[in-house]
């Protein structure tokens, strides 16, 4: 256990072997030490503690059961997303386990912190913090190893680093079996990034596993956040009429539970689906129930204010059509929001029928598709290029359109391939 907490602190001080050892004993004894391959002398272990700055004598090391309890109770609060309970653990831990020095019990606790942290700060961990925790990996059961993974892929959801996230959630989801409890979160997680990735299928996979566990455990927040995430995940498979059972059900679950976010955000989606299935009076109500929500999401609100402008086209609502792009394009304008700057051009032309036009061409092809691409909005670069497509193909240029179509139907694949 000494020889355990020396090696950590030495490397937490960026000291080589060399110079923990200078002055105190050689480095083959030190090396010792480390391995508690032998006791050293108490004076040796003073010295230790003086140049790193710990305590090594008399230490309690005791694997203590309800301090070990409390940190997965802490892990949980913050998994139910309980920050009063959250706050109450932090509290108690304040000086972290000054008491015990339980090599496994402490790693608990800088992992249980470091996901408190990142709760109520909203921001991924300093540099610093990473390097620590990854420093600890190699003495560490797999009861912190499934915590550690767990923690480093929210600090890559926070940082929008989706690849780096998915393959940490993906080694906690390894880790899963070799833990003694049950994790509904881990595939939630897999769930949301799955989704962030337009991954819908493989979403779905990990959504009901959560949905199942939520449901047997009655955690209302996050049978609705998993329900929609499944529900938008049909809604990019295309599959609109079931994404629309999912958006209804949700209305009917969440009657009780819903913030004004997710009711908003569910209207959103039903004005989406049903204006793709081409019920557009329909989707216009679901529409103007979502604007008058307020939201501090900018893309969010904009987003809103497009579908209401192109539904109000599809209704042959003209001066609602133009009311609504004039409010989004001052939005966009306000928010420097290039996705929906390039959404309203695109609208305004299939209004004024102006997409046959070199000018239009010309901006789709080196401005609009290439952006989307950039932006990561995979649906529309998808639907730009086939917009594409199907203009050459009317011109007769039909190898530039075959090329257009060639991309729409196979970047998604080479997107699924570099996931991993």
């Amino acid at each position: 256990m000494k020889g355990t907490l020396i090696k950590q602190h030495r490397k937490f001080n960026n000291m080589t072997l060399e110079e923990l050892a200078d002055g105190i004993c050689s480095v083959s004894y030190l090396s010792k030490i480390e391995h508690d391959s032998i006791s050293a002398s108490d004076e040796i272990y003073r010295l230790l503690e003086e140049r790193l700055n710990i305590k090594l004598v008399d230490i309690n090391d005791e694997f203590d059961e309800d301090i070990y309890q409390d940190l997965l109770d802490w892990h949980e609060a913050a998994q139910l997303q309980d920050t009063e309970l959250m706050e109450e653990y932090d509290e108690k831990y304040e000086s972290g386990l000054t008491e015990n020095q339980n090599t496994d019990l402490n790693h608990l606790y800088k992992i249980a912190k470091s996901r408190h942290d990142m709760k109520f700060s909203v921001q991924p961990l300093p540099e610093e913090k990473i390097r620590e925790l990854e420093n600890l990996l190699p003495h560490s059961n797999n009861e912190y190893k499934f915590f550690f993974h767990k923690t480093l892929g929210i600090h890559y959801i926070l940082k929008n680093d989706l690849k780096m996230a998915l393959k940490h959630f993906t080694s906690n989801y390894k880790l899963l079996e070799k833990v003694p409890f049950e994790d509904n979160e881990t595939f939630f997680h897999l769930c949301m990034t799955y989704s962030k990735l337009r991954s819908p299928v493989e979403s779905n996979y990990y959504g009901e596993k959560a949905l199942e566990g939520y449901k047997n455990d009655m955690n209302y927040s996050r049978i609705i956040d998993t329900y929609m995430m499944i529900a938008v995940n049909y809604r990019y498979l295309n599959i609109h009429h079931i994404a629309e059972e999912y958006f209804l059900k949700l209305l009917k679950i969440g009657k009780n539970h819903f913030n004004s976010e997710e009711l908003r955000r569910t209207y959103h989606n039903l004005g989406y689906i049903n204006a793709n299935q081409e019920k557009f009076e329909e989707a216009f109500e679901f529409l103007k129930k979502a604007i008058q929500i307020k939201t501090p999401d900018n893309f969010f609100y904009i987003s809103t204010l497009y579908l209401l402008a192109s539904t109000s086209y599809y209704c042959n609502k003209l001066d609602d059509c133009w009311m609504y792009i004039k409010k989004g394009e001052k939005e966009t304008k306000k928010h420097d929001l290039l996705f929906f700057k390039h959404e309203f051009y695109i609208l305004k032309n299939t209004i004024n029928q102006s997409t046959r036009e070199e000018d239009f061409i010309k901006k789709l092809e080196q401005e609009v598709i290439p952006d989307m691409r950039k932006l990561h909005e995979f649906e529309q670069y998808k639907n730009y290029l086939e917009m594409l497509g199907d203009i050459y193909y009317e011109k007769r240029m039909y190898k530039k359109a075959a090329s257009c179509y060639k991309e729409a139907n196979t970047f998604k694949f080479t997107q699924k391939k570099d996931l991993l």
